[in-house]
């Protein structure tokens, strides 16, 4: 298994309708923490970097239509604030494009995409897990659509002795969903029902990995914390 890190033009993610071109009039970036397809939407947390300070979650709320119809999006919700930063962390929807719905069909799960993935106004930054006998079809794919784009690194996908380690992939990015979207806070800040919706699965599903999930790291928990 291997990490790759591409370097691209930002015109690159607009055309295929990543992006708005208009995004960066007022935002410096577009970090990507999570990704997850289902059916033809994607939806993903992001984390927006604005220019100036943040306008107030009142503000944003009051122009919410017009913020899903300029960026095409099915829903947009804050998640964090960072006023010291100017950053904002979001959940959004929207309708995958023709081209990029082409690239998710061709590879699935057999590519997996991670940090950094970060758009900026002239490059884009994109990182993604793969086994080594793929990379081939992954840049002749690439070269066949005409995509300009600079490797900027191949590393070997290194183990960590992280209780997240004895999890599986789909068990981690669930776990770390829940937690970002407030689900073992108290009160909740959402439900079982919403997570199966985000991952397109059924509610049955999404508390069967979580338990899994939950048992295997307070196990791991329990034999690294002994004396």
């Amino acid at each position: 298994m291997r990490k790759v890190t591409l370097r691209l033009p930002t015109k690159v993610a607009t055309d295929l309708g990543v992006v708005s071109a208009r995004f960066f009039r007022h935002n410096e970036s577009l970090a990507v923490l999570q990704a997850f397809a289902a059916g033809d939407a994607v939806t993903q947390v992001v984390r927006i970097r604005r220019r100036g300070p943040l306008p107030p979650n009142a503000g944003i709320e009051r122009r919410r239509g017009e913020l899903l119809g300029r960026y095409a999006l099915r829903h947009f919700e804050v998640l964090e604030r960072d006023e010291a930063r100017n950053e904002v962390t979001a959940l959004i929807t929207w309708k995958i494009p023709k081209d990029l719905a082409a690239l998710v069909r061709e590879f699935g799960a057999d590519v997996v995409p991670t940090e950094p993935f970060v758009i900026g106004p002239e490059e884009t930054v994109v990182s993604f897990y793969a086994a080594e006998e793929r990379l081939a079809k992954v840049y002749k794919l690439l070269n066949d659509l005409g995509i300009e784009y600079k490797i900027s690194a191949v590393l070997r996908a290194r183990g960590t002795r992280s209780p997240l380690a004895g999890l599986t992939e789909r068990q981690r990015t669930l776990l770390e969903l829940a937690f970002r979207l407030g689900y073992y806070e108290t009160p909740a800040r959402t439900s079982l029902a919403r997570l199966a919706a985000i991952m397109g699965v059924s509610r049955a599903a999404v508390s069967k990995t979580l338990r899994r999930a939950e048992s295997r790291l307070l196990s791991s928990l329990m034999r690294t914390g002994g004396p």
